[in-house]
């Protein structure tokens, strides 16, 4: 018989074990995705921009080619990943620091902009918007105690997230699927390949 034939022949005989693999591996990943913790994210942005209070020429030129050299933006980037604000944000929510265990913060600079994008992970959808625009309100007081000639202004702010970003369950249904499918065809037709191979060779 020949190999295509013995493969076909293997494949239409245990054709189920495929699909229980298959379905047995959806299920287990559908089992350890419903265990994981749901993380959720939100973001709030802020544009760094000349105080509008500025009257002198000369300090709006100073600032404008500051800000063209990345320093200004670059340190009130560092500021929302401080303890202080932090610290400032959960007081501003009315909690306590135990309240916001679990909760990541991140802040960078988008690309060829002034824009500081503020971003927080944690268990709770609602959460992580309030606390998103808790961080950027102490930020931007934060910068007003440090700067004169600069402002942070609001350009976006945070709403609650739909869905979490972690787990995907539709990525490791997914991703499942292709392995338990995979390894089911390899059972499955590995003995009719093995069946078409030459012998040795007296």
């Amino acid at each position: 018989m020949s190999r295509s034939l013995l493969i076909s022949s293997s494949l239409r005989k245990r054709w189920w074990i495929v699909v229980l693999l298959t379905l047995g591996a959806v299920g287990v990943s559908a089992l350890l995705t419903a265990r994981q913790t749901p993380v959720f994210q939100a973001s709030a942005s802020l544009v760094v921009a000349p105080n509008t209070v500025i009257e002198s020429a000369t300090d709006l030129i100073r600032s404008l080619e500051t800000l063209e050299r990345r320093t200004i933006v670059a340190t009130f980037a560092k500021i929302p990943l401080a303890p202080e604000t932090r610290q400032r944000a959960t007081r501003k929510l009315d909690l306590e620091a135990s309240d916001l265990r679990g909760y990541r913060i991140s802040a960078s600079v988008q690309p060829y902009t002034n824009i500081i994008l503020i971003e927080v992970h944690g268990p709770d959808r609602d959460r992580v918007a309030t606390l998103a625009n808790a961080v950027a309100a102490a930020t931007q007081e934060t910068a007003r105690s440090m700067y004169r000639i600069y402002s942070l202004k609001d350009l976006a702010g945070a709403q609650p997230a739909y869905k979490p970003v972690y787990p995907d369950p539709e990525r490791n249904y997914l991703v499942a699927a292709i392995l338990g499918f995979a390894l089911g065809l390899l059972i499955v037709l590995l003995p009719g390949i093995r069946a078409s191979l030459p012998g040795p060779s007296a």
